[in-house]
């Protein structure tokens, strides 16, 4: 039995303990704070985390560009300015080759698979090459992008010269050997730039229509399997790695594979209903190629996936089991 010396001292010692704090890490989206991704996907992820996790682990979401934008993201959470970001990593340029394998043409059909198959492939480590900075969080291969214009063109044998936003290497070849001139220029720019005529359109799915407002800008749409992007939530690594492992559990339960097949579901159905919006409204036209001009498209493109296996180390090997998980 304590005596009532050791007892007090023991009760003292209870006291003097300092409580757990709460790791808190802020969420800078990029993305407007009005935009589908922003108030489901991302608010509801952060919900389910600080549910989950009260008194360990709070995620704080910072919606809009003020803490970090589509152009930065990526250098925020590298340097340690923000924790967390989200973004589309064919913005930024050079650093994500491997992942860049998402940008290839004729490659993936929905972005619910694609995504799913993507995250199991980063899981068997074929693109740890690329995340040295950061730790994924959760991630999708978006919907096919399309070529959104703010005028017609005269046929879909080429893009006859239009100058089209795009992002990264491939995507930019694949819209040169279409015969159209790709455009470098920060996504949050794009309106502007098309607005006044810098540019004639921009290549991104329907999904990047309600947080860009591309309806104002854009009402000649061309739909073509030509490509996609892998977009990203992911965190800082030696902020991750310093978390209790306490937190690191609790915001991977609510990451990882199944938030990322959630994302990819979520584009599908976006994409789907947007398209739909855009289709009944007066003044905007939907066009695709006919199947004689898809198959001259599809021929005159294969070099683009040539020369991403050929410039990438390991891109002949990762490319092939991706398309098996894709068939999984």
């Amino acid at each position: 039995m304590l005596t009532r010396i050791q007892a007090l001292a023991a009760a003292a010692s209870l006291v003097a303990l300092p409580a757990l704090a709460t790791e808190t890490l802020i969420f800078a989206t990029a993305s407007p704070p009005q935009g589908p991704i922003s108030t489901v996907i991302f608010d509801g992820w952060a919900e389910r985390i600080n549910a989950d996790g009260e008194g360990v682990v709070e995620i704080d979401v910072r919606h809009g560009f003020t803490m970090a934008s589509p152009g930065n993201f990526y250098d925020r959470v590298k340097d340690g300015v923000v924790p967390i970001s989200w973004g589309l990593l064919v913005t930024v340029g050079g650093r994500f080759p491997l992942t860049g394998m998402a940008n290839l043409p004729y490659l993936t059909d929905d972005a619910e698979t694609a995504s799913v198959a993507f995250w199991r492939l980063y899981e068997e480590g074929y693109l740890d090459d690329e995340y040295h900075d950061i730790v994924p969080l959760f991630l999708t291969v978006f919907p096919h992008s399309g070529v959104h214009l703010s005028a017609p063109i005269p046929s879909l044998d080429s893009l006859h010269n239009a100058r089209v936003i795009v992002g990264g290497l491939t995507n930019s070849m694949t819209l040169q050997l279409l015969d159209g001139v790709p455009l470098s220029i920060n996504p949050a720019d794009a309106y502007e730039a098309i607005q006044r005529g810098t540019a004639d359109g921009r290549f991104v799915p329907w999904t990047a229509f309600p947080p860009f407002r591309m309806d104002e800008i854009t009402s000649y749409h061309i739909e073509a399997p030509i490509g996609s992007s892998v977009g990203m939530a992911f965190i800082n690594r030696e902020i991750w790695e310093d978390l209790p492992e306490a937190a690191r559990e609790i915001i991977m339960r609510h990451s990882g594979e199944e938030q990322s097949r959630l994302l990819g579901r979520f584009f599908d159905e976006q994409n789907a209903g947007i398209r739909a919006g855009i289709a009944a409204r007066e003044g905007h036209e939907i066009v695709s190629p006919s199947p004689e001009q898809s198959a001259a498209w599809q021929e005159r493109l294969a070099p683009v996936t040539a020369a991403w296996v050929e410039r990438t180390p390991g891109g002949e090997a990762m490319l092939e089991r991706f398309i098996e998980l894709l068939a999984e």
